[in-house]
């Protein structure tokens, strides 16, 4: 390891130190008008819901980056390295430069907490980290990805060109509410007024956006009712589909992303794009560009196909909605096959719900813990679940254990699922991809 590899594995066990939920725009606010306010010095397309956010902004990044604009990207979490969240053009942050700008924002960051009696947590530092650099590398357009909810969300410091949210369901119901209606009024906290709303909500939380949106005078432009979509094919190679935006309609379009449920993703994607145009006023809108941007969107961890022999699909599946929607795609491109399924999942899930699910495409499970912040679940919470479904499993220490484990008892003709958590797919992902890994 390098020197400045050593430096760089510091400034983060400095970082991931302030790691802690600590909800309210006060200290990122103060934050950035201490940086100057880089967040005003371009445009940002704000993306927030339950689940499809990710997906939503690496497809918002790459139709633009495709139609000529220069592309900030701020998503979270990461799957294997810090730098995965401040990407500009497809270029990750340097691991030099997160040193140098750490080293630079935290003097900046204890001047705040002399201010307002307290330092900046890590989502909030690395917000502001994101913004500075954003500014900094001069781009067009920023897309970023909310935290938690979202009225109260670092990220809704900035003043969003185009708000979007993709979905609601019960989530982090300890911090946003426990019922779907107040979760969809804590993520509706990103609406502007008289700037345009795209989300593909329905039932209670689309009622609490269609209000907020009339109060606010925000046109709503709503995937179902606006944007309308028809699956063709959906297999391990990904989406072809059909689009229909009032006028405009888009035919044989194909999509690198995987499974079904990614066509409302996408349909999101491109209505928010078109609203960003109509915003800057301009008519960017070409339909061979947006052919070409689909076919290469990128998102690993999602359906993604790690391996072909035996079949390894690795899905970042992290709560009931999108475990149900994994095994719904699952089960449409391999009916009736049985995979051996590696899981951890993160304590505060509903891991009944999500097992429930699993248990419909599952052979056997393999359980085990990530490593992540000590949040992952323990396999005997996991095998209680399972004795009553009566469920073969059996369990291993760590991801990797499990892995090996599931590799060793199925032949090249096997198929096995890695889900459960964002963090249990990154720890799993470098076995294959031999990337940089970082941790969390």
């Amino acid at each position: 390891m390098s020197n400045s590899d050593d430096e760089y594995f510091r400034v983060l066990r400095e970082l991931y130190d302030l790691r802690g939920i600590k909800l309210g725009l006060d200290i990122i606010k103060g934050f950035l008008e201490e940086l100057g306010n880089p967040e005003r010095d371009y445009p940002i397309i704000l993306v927030g819901g339950t689940n499809g956010k990710g997906s939503t902004v690496a497809t918002i990044s790459s139709i633009l980056r495709e139609s000529g604009f220069r592309v900030g990207t701020f998503t979270k979490p990461h799957l294997c390295r810090f730098t995965e969240r401040i990407v500009v053009d497809g270029e990750e942050m340097d691991r030099k430069e997160v040193v140098e700008y750490y080293w630079r924002m935290r003097e900046v960051g204890e001047k705040v907490s002399e201010k307002l009696g307290r330092f900046p947590t890590f989502f909030e530092f690395s917000t502001a980290m994101a913004f500075e650099y954003f500014s900094k590398k001069n781009v067009d357009v920023a897309v970023v990805e909310v935290g938690m909810g979202g009225r109260l969300d670092a990220t809704n410091a900035c003043d969003p060109l185009v708000s979007v949210i993709t979905n609601v369901s019960l989530e982090h119901t300890k911090y946003l509410g426990d019922t779907v209606e107040k979760i969809a009024f804590e993520k509706s906290g990103i609406i502007r007024p008289g700037r345009p709303t795209v989300s593909a909500c329905s039932g209670p939380a689309l009622r609490v956006i269609e209000e907020r949106c009339r109060e606010l005078g925000s046109e709503l432009t709503l995937v179902g009712r606006d944007v309308k979509y028809e699956v063709l094919k959906s297999d391990l190679s990904g989406l072809e589909m059909n689009m229909t935006l009032k006028e405009i309609v888009l035919k044989d379009l194909k999509v690198s992303l995987r499974g079904r449920f990614q066509a409302e993703n996408v349909s999101t994607a491109v209505a928010s794009v078109l609203k960003f145009f109509e915003s800057i006023g301009q008519s960017n809108f070409n339909e061979n560009v947006l052919k070409k941007s689909l076919s290469k969107v990128s998102w690993p961890g999602r359906l993604e196909p790690i391996s072909m022999k035996p079949l390894v699909i690795l899905d970042c599946a992290k709560d009931p909605a999108a475990a149900e929607a994994l095994v719904s795609s699952i089960k449409e491109i391999m009916p009736d096959e049985k995979f051996t399924t590696v899981v951890s999942i993160s304590s505060d899930k509903d891991y009944v719900k999500i097992l429930n699910s699993l248990s419909k495409i599952t052979g056997k499970f393999i359980l085990t813990r990530h490593s992540v912040m000590g949040r992952a679940l323990p396999t005997e919470s996991m095998a209680e679940v399972l004795n009553g479904l009566k469920a073969k499993f059996i369990s291993e220490p760590t991801v990797k254990d499990a892995v090996k484990k599931a590799l060793s008892s199925v032949g090249e003709d096997g198929k096995i699922l890695v889900t459960g958590s964002v963090f249990t797919v990154g720890e799993a992902r470098i076995l294959w991809s031999g990337e940089f890994y970082d941790g969390f």
